[in-house]
């Protein structure tokens, strides 16, 4: 081998141990999931416990990026127990056989000052790609910050059944703190 031809490979060598160096595997270990919809009587607001997971996330190489989270389905709140236990039933949410909601990435990539990442989003029986815009916001103290605003159709999901009372879009916020 040439020298400058070993000393490429030289250079290749540091600067991949640097890409992995920085994008390293991070639990998830605190975060909030909270959803909106519209119905007859205004916007129905609540949550769903934080997210749970690993994520390898790097601001210097987002490529190299991958997520693997869930979100407990059963820890539905809306603050209205018979709204709550319906939600959990077999009409919606169907928690005692789809006990989670899980999101897999298989892209991340920058724009401009934020990031998407594209991956496979299941809800009950249904998996589905979609792409979810994201902030990454790191800490003094260590921690990353991940949120993301995003929309889906509840019936692309089968979570309920078109109905005139109850709109089809809802918004998400997922917020995810990386360590």
């Amino acid at each position: 081998m040439n020298m400058l031809t070993r000393n490429a490979l030289i250079i290749f060598l540091l600067l991949f141990n640097a890409a992995l160096a920085s994008a390293q595997t991070s639990r998830i270990v605190s975060g909030s999931t909270e959803f909106s919809v519209k119905f007859i009587l205004g916007t129905c607001h609540g949550t769903f416990g934080a997210p749970k997971g690993k994520a390898v996330f790097s601001e210097k190489n987002p490529e190299a990026s991958t997520f693997d989270m869930t979100v407990d389905a059963a820890s539905f709140k809306t603050n209205s127990d018979s709204r709550d236990r319906d939600m959990k039933s077999e009409k919606y949410f169907y928690v005692d056989k789809f006990p989670q909601i899980r999101f897999r990435s298989s892209k991340v990539e920058q724009v401009g000052k934020q990031y998407n990442a594209t991956g496979t989003l299941t809800i009950r029986d249904v998996s589905r790609t979609v792409t979810l815009p994201f902030t990454a916001v790191k800490n003094a103290d260590g921690p990353m910050k991940l949120a993301s605003t995003f929309e889906l159709n509840r019936l692309d999901y089968h979570i309920g059944e078109k109905d005139w009372k109850l709109k089809d879009i809802v918004t998400v916020t997922l917020t995810a703190v990386l360590r």
